[in-house]
C-alpha cells in the first residue's frame, strides 16, 4: 500500500537576473525612452531546476521599480545611467518605460541601444515565495514564484544565453544575499519507507526517481508561522546588510542562524570602526620628490594651448595615469592634490612656500592643507574625502538602544539601533584662472605655485559657499542652513540670551561638543565687538579672547548679514570625487595673447547629523 512521504529541501536563493532583447521600434527620439519587456513567464533553468516567474496578480510586486526605479549598466549600483518612469505586467510579460539620463555616461549608454549596440537588457529580482509545481519526465523539478520583486533594470553587453534571450549576465558574480527558503512536498512513494532530507548544492539539477505530484503544494499545516518568522530575519538581515554594504556578512548570519538583533550589533560595530569614512579610489601615483620637481603646470598648460605635449611628457603621464584611475578621460588633463601639496615642498624648504604645512588629522591632509587658506569651514573642522567614485551611502546610527526599570520578573521591552544612510552623489565646480601672454612666458617654480594657489583660492572660497548655504537646488549642493533638522534660532536683537539660545538647541539635542564655533560676516563681529553682555560691565559677546561664550569663531563674507550659524563642523561631510580636470580656454584672452585656466572638480556636501547646528538670522 502506498504511504505519504514528506521531503524537505532547502532552497538558498540569491539575487537574480534574466536578460532580454530591446525592441528597437519602442524608442522614443524625442523623450529618451526606451519602452523594453523585462521579464516574462519562460521558464529558465536554475541550479535547483526550472524557474518560472508568476505574473498573475498579485505575484509580482513592481513597488520598487515604480518609485523612481534605477536603470544601471551591469547591474553596478554606483553606474547608474537613467531612471524607470514606469512599470507594469501586461498579458503576462514586464514591461518599462525607461528615461536615459543627460549626463556624459547617460547619452553615451543612449547612443548605443539607439544605434543597437547594446540591445540586451537584465532585471534584477529577490524571490520572495516560490512553489515546487511538477517534476518532469526527466525528473528535473518545476518552481514558480508566486511573489517576487524586481528592484532594478540593467543594460548588459553578454547575455549567458542570447539564444533565447533569458538567462544570467555573464559578469554577475555569485556574491548575491542569500536566503533561506524551505519547501516540503507530499508525494505517494510504494517502493521506499523513507525519504532522507535532501540539501542540493549549487549544481545543475539532479533527477529523483519520486513521481511528479499533481498539484503545486504547500508546507504542511503548523510549519507556516515558522517558514514566516524564518522569512522575517532574512529579510531583515539582508535589507541591513544592503544598506550599509555589508552583503557578504549578512550573507553569512543567515546563514548561520544568526538573530537580527545579533547583526544589528554586528551592523553597529562596523558604523563606529568606519568613522563614518567612505571608501574611494586611492588617487596618489607615489610620486618621489624628484618626480614633482620635474612636473610643471605651465608646461601642461603650453602643451594643452599647442597640442603637442613632446615637451610635457612626464605631466601627460600623470594625467593619463590618473584618467586610467577614474576611469574617465579629462577635458584637458588631470592633476592630483597629492602632487599640488607636494609642489612648494618638493621645489623649496621655504616656510611661505608650503616647507611647514600643518598637519591635521583628517580624510585628506594633502588636500585640507591645501584648501584651508581660503576656507573657513575647513578650518572648522569639516571632513573631507577625495578620489570618490560614483555615489556614497555614508551609514549612521539614528537612534539607540533604550532601556527601562521593570519590576521583577517582569518582561523587558525590546529597543534596538536604528540605522539611516547619508548619500552623497558628484555635483562640478567650475572655475577660470586667467594666465597672462607674460606670465605664459615663465617656466619657475614660483611659477606653479602661484597659478596653484590662484586655483585652489577660487575652489576654497566656492566649497566653502557650498558647505555653509548651499541651496540644494539645480547643480548646487545643499549646504548646513539648508539641510533638514538644523536648530531655526529666532533673533530679534543680538544680546547675550540669544547668543546662547544657539548653544542650548544643540546641547538639547545631545550633539554639543568641545569643537563647536560660531561663524559670521566681519560686520556682525563688529556688532558683538561692542555690544556688552549686560550693561556697564565692559564685557562683550566677542570676547578679549577672539572667542564667543566660550567656542571658537570664524568669519567670512560668504555668510549671510546679520546671520549666525553655530555648531559642530565635524558633522559635515565634502566630498571631492577624482581629480581636478584642468582645460584651456585659448579664445577668451585672444585678443591679449593670454589664456583662462579653468577648472573642474566633482564634490557634494552632506551631514551627518543636523542637529548638531542651529543657524539664525535677524529680522
Amino acid at each position: 500500500m502506498a504511504k505519504k512521504k514528506t521531503s524537505q529541501k532547502q532552497l538558498k536563493l540569491g539575487n537574480q537576473f534574466r536578460t532580454l532583447t530591446v525592441v528597437r521600434e519602442a524608442i522614443d527620439e524625442e523623450a529618451r525612452t526606451v519602452e523594453l519587456s523585462f521579464s516574462s513567464e519562460a521558464p529558465v533553468e536554475r541550479w535547483f531546476g526550472m524557474e518560472v516567474l508568476g505574473h498573475k496578480s498579485g505575484e509580482c510586486d513592481l513597488s520598487r521599480l515604480n518609485n523612481s526605479g534605477a536603470f544601471l549598466m551591469d547591474h553596478s549600483v554606483r553606474d547608474q545611467r537613467g531612471a524607470i518612469e514606469s512599470a507594469r505586467i501586461d498579458k503576462k510579460v514586464g514591461r518599462a518605460i525607461i528615461k536615459l539620463s543627460k549626463s556624459e555616461r547617460g547619452e553615451e549608454l543612449w547612443n548605443d541601444i539607439r544605434d543597437g549596440i547594446r540591445p540586451h537588457i537584465s532585471v534584477g529580482y529577490r524571490i520572495l515565495e516560490i512553489v515546487h509545481t511538477k517534476r518532469d519526465e526527466n525528473g528535473l523539478d518545476w518552481y514558480r514564484a508566486t511573489k517576487w520583486q524586481p528592484y532594478e533594470i540593467s543594460s548588459v553587453s553578454v547575455p549567458a544565453d542570447a539564444t533565447v534571450g533569458v538567462g544570467r549576465s555573464e559578469d554577475e558574480g555569485d556574491e548575491a544575499t542569500t536566503f533561506s527558503i524551505e519547501l516540503r512536498e507530499e508525494f505517494m512513494d510504494d517502493e521506499k519507507e523513507n525519504t532522507p532530507e535532501q540539501t542540493p548544492e549549487k549544481t545543475p539539477a539532479q533527477t529523483r526517481s519520486a513521481p511528479a505530484p499533481a498539484a503545486p503544494v504547500t508546507a504542511p499545516v503548523g510549519d507556516g508561522d515558522a517558514i514566516a518568522v524564518e522569512r522575517q530575519r532574512c529579510q531583515e538581515i539582508q535589507a541591513l546588510g544592503r544598506q550599509f554594504g555589508l552583503e557578504k556578512e549578512a550573507a553569512a548570519a543567515v546563514e548561520s542562524g544568526t538573530t537580527e538583533d545579533q547583526f544589528r550589533a554586528q551592523v553597529l560595530k562596523a558604523v563606529r570602526e568606519s568613522s563614518a569614512s567612505p571608501a574611494g579610489t586611492d588617487m596618489e601615483l607615489g610620486l618621489t620628490d624628484n618626480d614633482v620637481r620635474q612636473y610643471s603646470l605651465i608646461n601642461a598648460v603650453r602643451a594643452s594651448i599647442t597640442g603637442n605635449w613632446k615637451k610635457a611628457g612626464f605631466e601627460r603621464e600623470v594625467s593619463v595615469a590618473l584618467a586610467d584611475k577614474m576611469g574617465k578621460d579629462a577635458r584637458g588633463f588631470y592633476v592630483n592634490y597629492e602632487l599640488l601639496g607636494r609642489l612648494g615642498r618638493a621645489q623649496s624648504t621655504a616656510a611661505n612656500q608650503g616647507g611647514e604645512l600643518v598637519a591635521t588629522e583628517l580624510w585628506s591632509s594633502q588636500f585640507i592643507d591645501l584648501l584651508r587658506p581660503a576656507s573657513v569651514a575647513a578650518g572648522l573642522g569639516v571632513r573631507f574625502a577625495t578620489g570618490l567614485v560614483g555615489n556614497v551611502d555614508i551609514p549612521k546610527m539614528t537612534s539607540g538602544a533604550q532601556f527601562y526599570w521593570i519590576d521583577e520578573d517582569a518582561d523587558g521591552t525590546d529597543s534596538g539601533a536604528t540605522f539611516g544612510v547619508v548619500k552623497m552623489s558628484p555635483k562640478t565646480i567650475s572655475g577660470a584662472v586667467p594666465i597672462t601672454r607674460r606670465l605664459m612666458q615663465q617656466s619657475t617654480p614660483d611659477i606653479d605655485l602661484l597659478i596653484r594657489d590662484d586655483m585652489l583660492r577660487g575652489l576654497g572660497l566656492a566649497v566653502d559657499k557650498a558647505i555653509l548655504l548651499g541651496s540644494g537646488v539645480g547643480a548646487e549642493p545643499k549646504g548646513i542652513k539648508n539641510h533638514t533638522g538644523v536648530h531655526a534660532v529666532p533673533v530679534s536683537a543680538w544680546d547675550w540670551p540669544t547668543i546662547v539660545k544657539f548653544e542650548t538647541e544643540v546641547a538639547e539635542a545631545n550633539a554639543d561638543a568641545a569643537s563647536m564655533a560660531y561663524v559670521m560676516r566681519p560686520t556682525l563681529r563688529g556688532t558683538l565687538k561692542t555690544t556688552e553682555k549686560a550693561a556697564g560691565t565692559a564685557k562683550y559677546l566677542w570676547g578679549d579672547d577672539n572667542r564667543v561664550n566660550g567656542y571658537g569663531s570664524a568669519v567670512t563674507t560668504q555668510m549671510i548679514a546679520d546671520a549666525l550659524l553655530f555648531g559642530d563642523f565635524s558633522q559635515a561631510l565634502v566630498g571631492m570625487w577624482g581629480a581636478l580636470d584642468l582645460t584651456v580656454d585659448k579664445a577668451t584672452k585672444a585678443a591679449s595673447g593670454g589664456t583662462v585656466l579653468r577648472v573642474f572638480q566633482d564634490a557634494d556636501v552632506a551631514l551627518r547629523h543636523g542637529a548638531a547646528f542651529a543657524y539664525g538670522e535677524k529680522v
